[in-house]
């Protein structure tokens, strides 16, 4: 049997890890995200990583069962309904809806600050309209 090079958590063999600052694991079933989260910390140990428990958390995608009370590194890992995940909002429900109406809102925010701007009569109205082309 050859080795192959990298790293394995639980079933998962990663080949290219060069930096881990943002991890998602997808599991079957709530009872193997406690062994999931074990491999990965002894492995990211013998790197010099750490998983970093208080921005660890858990999230049941669906209608199943909550995922236990998991524990790692001695730790409570919190299990949540929603969260940011590079910058989209992740719901359990696995709809998009939520992240579709934060979005807006962020959009809208944006737009509105800009009141002035859209109000001020020494500005042309193609240069309005190019700084509202580059916003969208």
């Amino acid at each position: 049997m050859t080795s192959r090079p990298g790293i394995t958590v639980g079933q998962q063999h990663f080949t290219y890890l060069v930096y881990a600052d943002d991890t998602t694991f997808l599991v079957d079933s709530p009872t193997q995200t406690s062994s999931c989260l074990s491999s990965f910390s002894e492995v990211a140990a013998v790197f010099g990583l750490s998983i970093s428990c208080p921005k660890t958390k858990i999230q049941n995608v669906g209608s199943g069962p909550q995922p236990p009370s998991i524990l790692v590194d001695g730790n409570p890992v919190d299990s949540v309904s929603t969260f940011t995940y590079l910058g989209s909002l992740q719901s359990s429900d696995g709809y998009c809806r939520p992240d579709i109406r934060r979005r807006i809102t962020l959009a809208s925010s944006v737009m509105s600050s800009l009141y002035c701007i859209w109000k001020e009569r020494r500005l042309p109205l193609p240069i309005k309209i190019r700084v509202y082309l580059a916003l969208v």
